[in-house]
């Protein structure tokens, strides 16, 4: 016995490509892929998986909807890598020293057109975020370059306080036109 279909074909035969016996688990999954991955979707990850070496922390996160991971790898020589894997430890309440502690916790990620990234750290990866939030996490940079190097920003300070009103003036001319000339070159190259 045939059942027809709205359209006329038969879909009790067994070789119809639109019968759900003909899909395969792998097809299956590939659409629901697919379907999961486009920008700005979100969903929760599992942590399977957290290596802690000596330049690099990769953090293996698997979803309840596929069998794939996806590998999160962060270079601990790179600050913005260091604070993304910062912020992603303190939205679980683990300070950063305990990333290890991950393993097993369900993080909220977010597609960005090509790749799965944490919530935590959406404000570090480029076109993502407000601009409040990029200069935040600019500033935060910053802060912590200069925290590595407070030599040349005591001898900043030292120099500005020993410095007249016009040697004030002129540097501050000077640094105007120097920022005028990188802009200008940055924009024609």
């Amino acid at each position: 016995m045939s059942r027809t279909a709205s359209d006329g074909t038969a879909s009790g035969d067994a070789s119809s490509p639109t019968t759900d016996e003909s899909a395969s688990p792998t097809e299956y999954e590939r659409l629901r892929t697919k379907k999961k991955e486009r920008q700005g979707n979100a969903e929760r990850a599992e942590v399977r998986d957290v290596f802690v070496g000596e330049r690099r922390v990769v953090l293996t996160v698997g979803f309840d909807w596929t069998t794939d991971t996806e590998r999160l790898v962060y270079d601990l020589d790179s600050d913005r890598e260091v604070l993304k894997l910062e912020a992603l430890a303190e939205s679980k309440g683990f300070d950063f020293e305990q990333v290890s502690f991950l393993e097993a916790e369900e993080i909220p990620v977010v597609y960005t057109g090509s790749e799965w990234v944490p919530e935590a750290h959406v404000e570090y990866v480029e076109g993502e975020g407000s601009a409040g939030q990029t200069f935040v996490t600019e500033l935060r940079l910053l802060v912590r370059e200069l925290a590595r190097s407070p030599k040349v920003l005591r001898r900043l300070v030292r120099v500005s306080r020993t410095m007249t009103t016009k040697q004030l003036v002129i540097a501050v001319i000077i640094v105007k036109k120097l920022i005028i000339v990188a802009l200008l070159a940055w924009l024609l190259l």
